[in-house]
């Protein structure tokens, strides 16, 4: 399953959306428990998420939820959605090594009643506090389900992460580049190594802003985008997937090498560069996920 490139939001309650969901061919959803849903559903919303996973799981699309804090209402929301099906939680405004721990056990606790092989669950944690942004490498270090940290590549719209640090977000990015280097390096860092960036505050239709920021997003370490729309992954998924030409590229780096190394040399010239074995760990990743899309090298 990984690396996810996109990950698409849908509101708990919005089940006519995620019956649609995959003409879009999102890489996985996220079933928002939190921000998307109304305040009046918190209750209801737990057993349209678990219905929504059920239906994600026919559909063969990984589900994620996106809880609400820890230190709110999270735990009982865990406790209504571990399932067959669900493939993590993404839980919001996360700040402490401790919530991480705590929600490790209750996944672990869950996946037994449910009869889930025991880490089967992975979590995302979203630092949106400046307390958790400050943490990050320790929140992706907190548990062996971390897979990435979510960051924020975005637009001239304000959210939580730009209230929380006191930037004023603009389409440059400039005030943002900071704060995104470190989710990806904390990320990293603490061996979650699928950072992922979530692309808000522009206009849904505003493509070209979306692309732009993706593009930041890949540029800055980020291995896929968190999205709000569904037009907004086929762009993502362009720029995050290898093309063709690289798959073929790396392909052939893969056989110089294999060719050198018969000879008994540990370097190559391919295509008039230096290539060793520093380059082979993300040549093998670049063709296996092309294999996984359907790419041939031939």
């Amino acid at each position: 399953m990984w690396p996810l490139r996109t990950m698409l939001f849908i509101p708990a309650h919005k089940r006519d959306w995620a019956e649609r969901v995959d003409r879009f061919a999102p890489d996985c959803v996220v079933i928002d428990l939190e921000d998307a849903l109304p305040l009046e559903l918190k209750f209801e919303g737990r057993a349209m998420a678990r219905d929504m996973i059920g239906l994600m799981k026919e559909k063969g699309i990984p589900a994620f939820v996106r809880i609400n804090a820890m230190s709110e209402t999270g735990a009982e929301d865990v406790s209504a959605i571990v399932c067959d099906g669900l493939a993590g939680i993404m839980p919001p405004k996360s700040r402490t090594v401790e919530e991480i721990r705590a929600l490790d056990r209750l996944l672990g606790y869950e996946e037994g009643r449910a009869g889930l092989p025991h880490g089967q669950v992975a979590i995302m944690p979203l630092p949106e506090t400046a307390e958790g942004l400050w943490a990050a490498r320790d929140l992706a270090a907190a548990s062996n389900r971390c897979r990435g940290i979510i960051g924020v590549t975005g637009g001239p719209i304000s959210g939580d992460v730009a209230r929380a640090v006191g930037f004023s977000p603009s389409l440059e990015g400039t005030e943002q580049l900071y704060l995104a280097s470190k989710m990806v390096l904390d990320s990293r860092a603490g061996g979650a190594v699928y950072p992922m960036a979530s692309i808000i505050g522009t206009k849904l239709d505003d493509h070209a802003a979306v692309e732009m920021l993706v593009k930041r997003a890949k540029s800055l370490g980020f291995t896929g985008a968190v999205l709000i729309h569904p037009s907004h992954v086929a762009i993502a998924q362009k720029v995050f997937r290898p093309t063709e030409d690289e798959i073929r590229y790396f392909a052939g780096m893969i056989a110089a090498m294999e060719d050198a190394l018969a000879r008994g040399d540990a370097a190559v010239s391919y295509r008039g560069s230096m290539v060793d074995y520093a380059m082979l760990p993300l040549a093998r990743e670049v063709v296996e996920e092309g294999r996984r899309n359907g790419v041939t090298t031939q």
